[in-house]
């Protein structure tokens, strides 16, 4: 994924296309792969939407509370960082019953819960059928704003740097995969140095050679 289309605020929005999270990562010592998905675009003057689906048909799904261990679960994820300048990313972890965990830090040791910096809630919706589950999220631009300190608008970001990942630590078979390589030695998604840029466009003006 090189692009994400931006839309105007009140403009009929078409769903994302979905693109594999295709990078099985250590399958060695992880065999297991679950094919999922994940799209997203923007609406100027609102927020970010992130659509994730797992063909996983009997996941993993305990936790119900926001910031519980969801991560634990079957459990799609979406991190990112906003502003070029500040290392600093949010990373968003969602699990069959639409619990979720999103904090904000430069690292896997140095993380805030959202909830602590922001009075704004993100939305989540999941749903799970007999062929598998999945999740849509919607990030606010306040919410984005209030965790960084500055102000978050799409329509003045260029792009984003993101990876989408698909995990289940303590499901009956752990599994691991993401959109972009993740290329450690052992399972870790907190390395923001394997992000990739994804630019907001409008609709009709993708160059994918960008």
């Amino acid at each position: 994924m090189k692009n994400a289309f931006l839309y105007k605020k009140g403009e009929e929005v078409q769903l994302p296309e979905m693109v594999a999270l295709g990078c099985h990562l250590w399958p060695q010592a992880y065999p297991c792969h679950i094919v999922s998905r994940a799209g997203f675009y923007a609406v100027e003057d609102d927020g970010i939407y992130v659509c994730l689906e797992a063909d996983e048909p009997s996941p993993r799904a305990v936790y119900t509370k926001r910031d519980d261990p969801v991560y634990n679960d079957s459990c799609m994820e979406f991190f990112f960082q906003a502003f070029a300048d500040d290392e600093r990313y949010i990373n968003f972890e969602i699990n069959p019953n639409g619990a979720y965990l999103c904090a904000i830090g430069q690292d896997r040791s140095d993380r805030i819960f959202l909830k602590d910096k922001s009075a704004c809630i993100p939305s989540v919706s999941a749903q799970k059928s007999a062929d598998g589950w999945s999740a849509v999220l919607y990030i606010p631009e306040q919410l984005v704003s209030d965790a960084y300190g500055r102000e978050f608008s799409v329509s003045d970001a260029e792009y984003i740097r993101a990876n989408f990942y698909k995990c289940g630590d303590a499901a009956a078979q752990p599994h691991y995969s993401s959109m972009f390589w993740v290329e450690t030695e052992q399972p870790d998604y907190h390395r923001p140095e394997y992000f990739h840029k994804i630019f907001f466009t409008t609709k009709g003006t993708i160059d994918d050679d960008q």
